[in-house]
């Protein structure tokens, strides 16, 4: 667990020929900068400018940024160092930081002490990290509205409404032999109704943070010997998979990462399909290219335009049933400009289908096929909303259980139990405080705080 007495310090970009921020935060902060800074000007309050002291024989032009608790990113006092300079002053300048008594902060956490010090919600500090590992503009965009607060506003006059109503409720339990009606029971059902539909608001409305996550699998299939391991080596950019006139080169999956317009993607090459299967490891192998290749978003289905018979590839198509299916005519630098729109006629008519030119070896279509992957990917997941609240899975699972919770209270409402109501009610409201880890140990003393500030009850 984090220590939050200590004082922490990390370095905020690399250590290289650059400009470097250091990044200090906890209760010594302030006296380290002033043991370490020899300040000659004072541009603002919080930005300074000076010597910064890495050794008794070395002094470099610093500036200093402070941010003074709690107006900072930690709810600590925070000071960033930038200086330029090397990796060797760098590893000095944190070695006097350490001899001084600080330490190296954790990974993540100067951003767990925001969550801790309540300068972010959990779903912000979530969203911080995804920020980070985002891997295409659409995971990046669905982090940033993570990270904008919205969701905590929602969930948080989601919580004040089922508050204000559990303690209505609890109110004429506690008073049931006075003949006291704190809240009609039609008026308790209506506002439930209200509540109930602003979280089916917020869980319809919302945008479905794994959609963007997970990273989509692009499969490539086709005959043996189809220039499917090219095609892989040529959009990865680097030699993945080995190349061969050999069939049945490839006996397993091959994979990797292939970064696209909009997004990256899993990039996959199976073994060769083939009608009929020679032995045992044939049959495993294809069984295996099979299911991986249902299960993908894209698959690359790959014919041979060189080839004067394409019943084999006819025959494998019918193998597999992608999703979204992309048909390109491979080596088309094997067949002469003069013959190639005759060859692709043939070949579409013979599919069904129109095929996109492809040559690993001369690059022709290759830019469009990744456009063409990319649109489809596109097509297929969504580009996420520009409006509207994320949620990740866990936030949905709060939602949806306090949506069931919410269901099954009307329904004792209307059976007259409302003991039953205030433990679902409990429930409910637990469920939508675990979205930003608001903890509800205390909850007895904000339902009686409710009660009291409302009424007048005990004079």
């Amino acid at each position: 667990m984090y220590e939050l007495h200590d004082t922490i310090v990390a370095v905020s970009s690399p250590t290289s020929d650059q400009r470097v921020i250091v990044r200090i935060t906890g209760p010594d902060t302030l006296d380290i900068c002033r043991q370490m800074f020899s300040l000659q000007a004072k541009a603002s309050s919080t930005l300074l400018s000076g010597y910064l002291i890495i050794d008794d024989e070395l002094k470099i032009n610093a500036q200093l940024y402070l941010f003074i608790a709690p107006h900072s990113y930690t709810g600590e006092d925070v000071a960033e160092i930038h200086i330029y300079t090397n990796s060797a002053v760098t590893e000095t300048l944190l070695s006097n930081l350490f001899e001084k008594g600080l330490r190296m902060a954790e990974p993540g956490e100067f951003t767990a002490r925001a969550y801790l010090n309540g300068k972010l919600d959990l779903a912000q500090a979530e969203a911080v990290n995804e920020i980070i590992v985002s891997s295409n503009k659409y995971q990046l965009a669905a982090a940033e509205k993570l990270l904008d607060g919205r969701l905590g506003e929602m969930t948080s006059k989601l919580r004040a409404d089922l508050m204000d109503l559990l303690s209505l409720i609890e109110a004429g339990l506690d008073f049931s032999g006075d003949d006291i009606e704190f809240i009609a029971r039609d008026e308790a059902v209506k506002r439930l109704i209200v509540i109930k539909e602003q979280l089916d608001h917020l869980l319809s409305g919302s945008i479905r943070y794994e959609s963007v996550i997970d990273l989509p699998a692009v499969g490539i299939a086709g005959a043996p010997n189809a220039g499917k391991s090219s095609l892989l080596n040529k959009l990865l950019g680097k030699e993945r998979s080995i190349v061969s006139n050999q069939h049945k080169t490839t006996r397993d999956v091959l994979t990797g990462v292939c970064t696209l317009p909009h997004y990256r993607c899993v990039l996959f090459d199976c073994a060769g399909l083939l009608t009929e299967a020679e032995d045992i490891l044939d049959e495993l192998a294809q069984q295996a290219a099979i299911e991986a290749l249902k299960n993908s978003n894209v698959v690359i289905f790959c014919a041979d335009i060189s080839k004067n018979d394409w019943n084999e590839d006819i025959a494998i198509r019918k193998l597999i049933e992608p999703k979204i299916l992309v048909p390109i005519a491979t080596k088309c630098d094997l067949i002469s400009n003069e013959s190639l729109p005759e060859r692709l006629s043939a070949l579409n008519e013979s599919f069904s289908t129109d095929f996109l030119l492809t040559s690993t070896k001369t690059g022709d279509g290759m830019e469009l096929l990744r456009q063409t992957i990319d649109g489809k990917l596109t097509e297929k997941l969504g580009v996420p909303q520009t409006s509207g609240v994320v949620l990740t899975a866990r936030h949905r699972k709060a939602v949806t259980e306090a949506i069931e919770q919410i269901n099954e209270s009307i329904i004792e409402l209307h059976a007259d139990n409302d003991e039953v109501v205030v433990m679902m009610l409990r429930a409910a409201y637990q469920a939508v405080s675990d979205i930003e880890q608001h903890g509800t140990a205390h909850i007895d003393e904000q339902i009686l705080g409710q009660i009291f500030s409302r009424f007048c009850i005990g004079k």
